[in-house]
């Protein structure tokens, strides 16, 4: 299999629980470390497109749409997600996906861990139906970044250390 020398990590939550950080903090023990996402082509059509890169409401609902006809036609953000992750060698990817399909086919296909972030102070946007559904798919680790920034690195190490990196 051609992707068996890296660590896959589906990571999922509601907008604005803290993703983005979490990888950051995960970061600080790990340099080796790749954050991508299956909307981030989406994004680069969709600002293309007109789009003003305002994660809104209707912003959001226009990328989960365009997302959905691109997934439709030829699943193109999985297959460009598996061409971008060729080029990496012995690293830990995180891999940003809301859609539960998705993250079932990513995890067959990489082998990957599944990790939710949750955040009981962020307000959940459900305007579209990937944003909806983040917490119905069983996930592998769960991680509550409701606390301080030292609590987040903490969970970071934790996490680092039951994947078996550290």
């Amino acid at each position: 299999m051609r992707f068996v020398n890296n660590k896959y990590i589906i990571i999922n939550g509601s907008a604005g629980c803290g993703k983005d950080e979490f990888v950051k903090k995960c970061m600080i023990y790990k340099e080796n470390i790749i954050n991508m996402s299956t909307i981030d082509f989406v994004k680069t059509i969709a600002l293309k497109c007109g789009w003003d890169g305002k994660k809104d409401d209707k912003g959001r609902k226009l990328l989960s749409d365009i997302k959905d006809a691109l997934t439709l036609y030829n699943d193109i953000p999985i297959n460009h997600i598996l061409s971008d992750i060729e080029k990496y060698d012995g690293n830990i990817i995180f891999i940003h996906c809301r859609e539960q399909r998705e993250i079932k086919k990513l995890k067959n296909i990489l082998c990957a861990k599944t990790l939710l972030i949750i955040n009981k102070n962020v307000r959940e946007i459900k305007t579209n139906h990937a944003d909806k559904n983040v917490s119905a798919y069983k996930y592998d680790y769960t991680i509550d970044n409701s606390g301080t920034i030292g609590d987040l690195i903490m969970e970071a190490d934790k996490f680092l250390r039951w994947l078996g990196v550290l």
